[in-house]
């Protein structure tokens, strides 16, 4: 039941098919998805990767993860109107390798990881974080050297989500000065989704994207002269 533009749909795999340069990955590489959800990007990256790692701390979104993952297929209900809801069945696309996915019921900010990957995406998490500066201090050392990070944001800050002394604002500018002594930005877009509310009513949103490549180990950015 979605009634948005065509164009506007399947953020999640939109994320992964449109925001990496795979030509410039290794083959079958490493993917860790930060605040995964119910891991559809996980089940996207799996096509492409040979391991893929799903975190988030909400026990509702991986227990439906977990059950896709098993069964196939889920069946829940969606708003209709008011009170009102209809089942609707969700199932694995055609080609994912859901063997290839693990998802971990974690803190993003505190997870130990046993490896550095290959490519990582966090969509749409930044501002929902207590101490979103935390996290892009702790991104370069979840990458190999020459691995890929797809941060997107919105920026919507809201002192319920991130103490208001902590937002990083304007966003952009933030990421650029805390990413840039580890990273190289590649690319700067709008990404746009919608999100459905009820068979009637969407919210449309305009998440910046950024694509960066980890510089190499050992790295040190010139000095200010």
């Amino acid at each position: 039941p979605n009634a948005a533009p065509a164009e506007l749909a399947d953020f999640p795999v939109r994320c992964v098919r449109e925001g990496f340069r795979w030509e410039e990955l290794p083959p079958d590489p490493a993917a860790l998805e930060l605040g995964c959800a119910v891991g559809r990007s996980c089940y996207e990256l799996s096509r492409r990767c040979r391991r893929v790692v799903g975190l988030d701390r909400s026990e509702a979104f991986l227990r439906a993860a977990r059950l896709l993952q098993k069964a196939g297929s889920i069946r829940c209900p969606v708003p209709l109107e008011g009170d009102r809801t209809a089942p609707w069945e969700f199932s694995l696309p055609r080609g994912v390798r859901p063997e290839r996915v693990e998802f971990r019921l974690d803190d993003v900010l505190s997870t130990a990881l046993d490896e550095p990957f290959d490519l990582l995406l966090a969509a749409n998490l930044l501002d929902r974080l207590p101490d979103p500066a935390a996290l892009l201090h702790r991104l370069p050392s979840l990458l190999r050297p020459g691995g890929q990070l797809l941060l997107t944001s919105p920026y919507t800050w809201l002192p319920e989500y991130t103490p208001r002394e902590r937002w990083l604002v304007p966003g952009s500018e933030a990421i650029e000065r805390l990413l840039s002594p580890s990273f190289t930005l590649l690319r700067r877009w709008n990404l746009s989704l919608v999100l459905r509310e009820h068979a009637r009513k969407f919210q449309w949103c305009l998440p910046e994207a950024t694509l960066w490549r980890k510089k190499p180990t050992g790295f040190r950015p010139p000095k200010k002269s």
